[in-house]
């Protein structure tokens, strides 16, 4: 089995790796896609520490070549995603059905290895068949629209309320899509020129946050109330404390974000408290799969946006090697196996 390795940070070799035997609860999997993503850069620059060797990659898209005597969901030739987190399936949460919750919650790519490889064995709970008539490519984007669910689901988004989203990333893009089909009204965010230029495909109002008073500008757009909803993206790089200021009083607020990628130093809490705001945090995947594959299909989101460039399996080591610590892409490559 071929697997990128890293072994310390910016330490990563292509390497075989002893084929895993498939348990009676488990599939194999021969590795289609796979992505490098922001924390896979963080984990390879040493910004998150792990214990070495790990094999990146949170996503992975595949076909199930094996399967385990005990599992019904999925056959030999089906193709899958893998969810990018596993749950221990014995703790007290995960007996509740809050798997992504488990107190003993392995991550792909993270503390448990990744998909940037041939072949994996993962148990047949982490994986989802995808319908033919989905872009396999774009199913690397599930997690994002998982995220994009729980962020909608926590705010109580209702038809005909403002959505501020302070980031035009993937997933802020994907929020404004969601949000719109909420009969929303979705205002995207950002000071990424290239970022903003995808955003004003799908949504009317893109601010520049380095070109326009963006509080005044919300302001008119909302009638002087500001921004029923929030929705904050630190990846992006954009201050949080300019997303409180565009909250109305009584408004809700959502950080959004992947373990250990957010930086956050620096809060004032003053609008917090002066707007009375209502603030969750959304983490990484949270159960929303099948509702998210539903949406791919029916095209409620769209995410194969052309911008996401596509690298052979063979050159992995070059994305790492070439990323020079600026821009916040969230998926920074599709990894194509074949």
């Amino acid at each position: 089995m071929k697997a990128w390795r890293l072994n310390a940070p910016n330490t990563l070799e292509l390497t075989d790796m002893e084929s895993q035997p498939v348990g009676d609860d488990c599939v194999k999997i021969k590795l289609k896609y796979s992505a490098v993503s922001e924390s896979d850069i963080m984990l390879y620059s040493g910004k998150i520490p792990i214990d070495a060797p790990l094999v990146l990659g949170r996503q992975g898209i595949g076909m199930v070549t094996e399967v385990g005597k005990n599992v019904k969901n999925v056959s030999r030739g089906d193709i899958v995603a893998i969810r990018p987190f596993s749950a221990c399936g014995c703790c007290q949460m995960c007996a509740s059905g809050r798997m992504s919750d488990c107190d003993n919650l392995a991550v792909y790519g993270q503390s448990a290895d990744g998909f940037l490889r041939d072949f994996a064995v993962v148990n047949a709970n982490d994986i989802y068949k995808l319908p033919d008539r989905l872009d396999k490519k774009s199913a690397l984007l599930l997690e994002h629209v998982d995220m994009a669910i729980s962020a909608i689901n926590a705010l109580k988004l209702e038809r005909g309320e403002h959505i501020l989203i302070n980031g035009a990333s993937y997933l802020g893009i994907i929020l404004a899509q969601l949000a719109l089909s909420y009969q929303a009204v979705p205002i995207v965010v950002d000071i990424d020129k290239e970022r903003l230029a995808v955003a004003e495909k799908y949504v009317y109002y893109v601010l520049d946050f380095s070109e326009v008073d963006v509080r005044k500008r919300v302001m008119t757009i909302t009638g002087g109330r500001m921004s029923e909803t929030v929705v904050h993206i630190p990846q992006c790089g954009l201050p949080l404390n300019q997303a409180l200021l565009l909250a109305a009083r009584n408004g809700r607020v959502a950080i959004t974000g992947w373990e250990n990628t957010a930086e956050l130093s620096g809060i004032n809490v003053e609008p917090i408290l002066n707007r009375q705001l209502t603030v969750t945090g959304i983490n990484g995947s949270n159960n929303n799969f099948p509702s998210a594959i539903n949406m791919l299909v029916n095209k409620t989101v769209q995410v194969d946006f052309d911008k996401m460039p596509e690298v052979n399996f063979a050159n992995v080591d070059q994305v790492f090697k070439s990323y020079n610590g600026t821009g916040h892409k969230f998926i920074l490559s599709r990894i194509v196996m074949d």
